[in-house]
């Protein structure tokens, strides 16, 4: 099994059920090649929370990020228990865009998205955000560890078996 690079205390079992189903479904929809979970799996847990209208922001947010990051985003598979600092940044982004300080999620965004990428992320995020906080999914804003940007940048296509999905 990979070792996680996540250096910080906060894993998900620690974390509320609005974050735990961000970040399982981003781990999954990230994955959407794989048979487990299907994107049929992932839209019925998304209806069940009341958030299934938010699975196409998930989608495009995941989009945006396979065709401009300039630098790799570390995404562990969603069942893996530990929290990679990429997916910490990507609840403190989530969290603020609820908050309405899109500045904030923007300058997340641009630790891996070039500026038009990080501005092309900002609708669905913002939508993705809204439509939890109307299901009562709020997410914490937590304070975020800056990241190691030598030990994730990458190029915009990673070889398969890359360290930044296990």
């Amino acid at each position: 099994m990979h070792q996680s690079t996540s250096t910080g205390s906060l894993d998900l079992p620690a974390l509320c059920a609005a974050e735990r189903l961000f970040i399982w479904g981003f781990r999954a929809k990230a994955r959407s090649g794989t048979a487990v979970p299907t994107a049929a799996d992932i839209q019925q847990v998304y209806d069940h929370f009341r958030v299934g209208d938010a699975v196409p922001s998930l989608e495009s947010i995941i989009e945006i990020f396979a065709c401009t990051a300039h630098t790799a985003i570390e995404v562990h598979c969603p069942t893996c228990p530990r929290m990679s600092d990429s997916e910490h940044g990507m609840l403190h982004a989530i969290a603020a865009a609820q908050q309405e300080r899109v500045d904030v999620a923007r300058e997340q965004f641009e630790c891996w998205l070039p500026p038009v990428g990080a501005d092309w992320a900002l609708a669905p995020v913002r939508g993705l955000a809204t439509i939890f906080r109307m299901a009562g999914l709020i997410l914490p804003d937590r304070q975020v560890r800056s990241l190691d940007h030598d030990r994730t940048m990458a190029m915009k296509s990673w070889f398969v078996g890359s360290p930044t999905l296990h």
